[in-house]
């Protein structure tokens, strides 16, 4: 006798289940096979799965609220089903979300398909005539697609067996559920290449799509299903084609338990033996009160991480290097990017990694502030580094840099790296590139969230300077004016008139003179001091002007 280990004897029933549940799905067809008990066989008859529920002739023109024409095949569908809730009503922003976070050269290759699941007519229509409103353009281009179920798809939904010690209402919510998603995907599954199952009561970050491409077009293996949020039925991607068996399977047991349970078993039968979730992940859970009545369902995705750059910096145009392994999903330069975007590297950095700022062209430097780590990974950060300032550098043909004439600038401190007042230490050296180095190794991967860069000008200086100077200047004036209008001596406003303008024009003169000046040596940071000997002579020579004209 062959004696099995416990891994082999799991492959051997997992895979004996296979065979019955696929004979189950082929009863119809071959008899030789009802080697099922006839009492199993009645119950499965009896909830009509094996052939699907009635559907009508032409029955997905007529689920349209809006008809278009939807024959050309697109990348990938998005499937929301919601109905109404009794507190807050989060679908609109979870659309919004979907749609702004897209790029628009994006827009062409989904299908966003709603699906008004309540049985309240009066309130199918209100809300298909809110989004058609607030979304009418890619309503009639047909991006955006709004159905109804027919009344006869669904199911009886009384007297349901009672599992997982759920109330009636429980029960009859999770079921009837079961039956809005396979609807959905029946309806769903000629669309597009993909399918991506949403909730009504999400926002996800800019440019998932893109992900969601890149992610696909990574994996090496056969699958079924890839998910892009760690909860519930969120973000869950299927291949189009396996979604008319998807829906008989939810079908075969829609009162047994929520989809969120069978979607497994399904990848399962699929062979698909482990989930596949694409961390951090792109959706997030907002809604706090269920589409079911009285249940509050608080939950977080732990994967999520919505990361917003805040200090916005100049960012002159350069490339960011590195030594750590990078995810595709994570380059650095997403760090660096004026649009929000992060750096998480595949790595944790050992002694004398490095991340390099590599401008295009050498900057004046004034400010740099380097923050690390996130709200959901806050280990992910800068332990022990410091940052230096290169004059100089050597490329290699493999990206490699040697930095030469540097500048010690700072270390990090709680995950960031700050070094400003730079025109101190820098004098006036140009600077090539910024130069991170880890001191110390560490135990966790690292998020390198915003890289923020801004520039020293002598001329914005100046333009500031310039810009109080002729609000001191203006205060001046009017207080000059003021001290006019109460003088005896002045009879008339004509006087006032030439005063301030002569005022104004000897300002603008000799503003304009130094602004010359200035201009013509601005990469030499001593002028900075003769500005403001010059402003002060101005201001002290205008003050004087003006004096003398009050008196006069």
């Amino acid at each position: 006798m062959i004696r099995l280990g416990k891994r082999h004897r799991f492959i051997v029933v997992l895979t004996g289940f296979i065979i019955i549940f696929l004979k189950v799905l082929t009863l119809n067809k071959n008899p030789v096979l009802n080697i099922i008990p006839q009492n199993i066989r009645d119950e499965i008859t009896a909830r009509q799965v094996l052939s699907l529920p009635p559907l009508s002739p032409h029955w997905r023109r007529k689920a349209m609220m809006f008809k278009i024409d939807n024959s050309n095949q697109r990348f990938l569908t998005i499937g929301i089903p919601t109905v109404r809730r009794q507190h807050s009503n989060y679908f609109l922003e979870t659309l919004d979300s979907l749609l702004n976070c897209t790029n628009q050269e994006n827009i062409p290759n989904i299908f966003i398909v709603i699906f008004l699941a309540d049985f309240n007519a009066t309130w199918k229509y209100e809300m298909a005539n809110i989004i058609e409103q607030r979304y009418s353009k890619i309503v009639r281009d047909g991006t955006l697609q709004i159905i109804e179920a027919p009344a006869e798809f669904y199911p009886s939904l009384d007297n349901l067996h009672h599992t997982y010690n759920d109330s009636i209402a429980k029960r009859k919510w999770r079921s009837k559920q079961n039956v809005d998603y396979a609807f959905l995907w029946l309806y769903s599954k000629e669309l597009s290449k993909y399918y991506m199952q949403m909730e009504d009561d999400i926002f996800t970050v800019p440019g998932y799509l893109n992900v969601i491409k890149e992610f696909i077009e990574a994996q090496k293996t056969d699958w079924t299903c890839l998910e892009f949020s760690e909860l519930g039925f969120i973000g869950k991607v299927y291949h189009s084609k396996y979604l008319e068996k998807l829906a008989k399977t939810v079908l075969l047991f829609y009162e047994e338990q929520p989809v969120d349970y069978t979607f497994l078993y399904f990848n399962i039968l699929n062979l698909q033996g482990s989930r596949i979730i694409r961390r951090p992940t792109l959706f997030q859970h907002v809604g706090f009160h269920s589409s079911l009545p009285g249940k509050i369902q608080p939950l977080k995705d732990k994967f999520f991480d919505d990361i917003k750059k805040t200090l916005h910096g100049d960012n002159p145009p350069a490339k960011v290097l590195t030594t750590l392994k990078i995810s595709p999903d994570f380059l650095p330069d997403l760090a660096y990017s004026k649009i929000d975007g992060y750096f998480w590297a595949q790595s944790a950095p050992v002694v004398d990694d490095t991340v390099h700022v590599l401008f295009d062209e050498p900057q004046n430097l004034e400010k740099v502030v380097i923050l690390s780590g996130s709200q959901q990974h806050p280990t992910d950060k800068i332990e022990n580094a410091r940052l230096d300032a290169c004059l100089s550098v050597k490329i290699s043909g493999d990206n490699r840099i040697e930095c030469f004439n540097n500048i010690f600038l700072g270390y990090s401190e709680n995950g960031t790296l700050l070094a400003n007042n730079l025109e101190k230490k820098l004098n006036t050296f140009m600077v090539t590139c910024l130069k991170v180095t880890f001191t110390k190794s560490q135990q966790w991967w690292l998020i390198i969230k915003e890289i923020a860069v801004f520039n020293y000008s002598q001329l914005d200086n100046l333009t500031e300077s310039s810009e109080l100077l002729t609000t001191r200047q203006s205060h001046g004036i009017i207080r000059q004016s003021h001290n006019l209008t109460e003088s005896s001596e002045l009879q008339n406003y004509s006087q006032l008139e030439t005063i301030s303008t002569e005022s104004s024009e000897l300002i603008s003169t000799e503003s304009s003179e130094l602004l010359k000046t200035i201009s013509r040596n601005h990469q030499n940071y001593s002028q900075l001091d003769n500005l403001t000997e010059s402003s002060e002579l101005l201001t002290t020579r205008q003050s004087h002007g003006i004096v003398r004209t009050t008196h006069n």
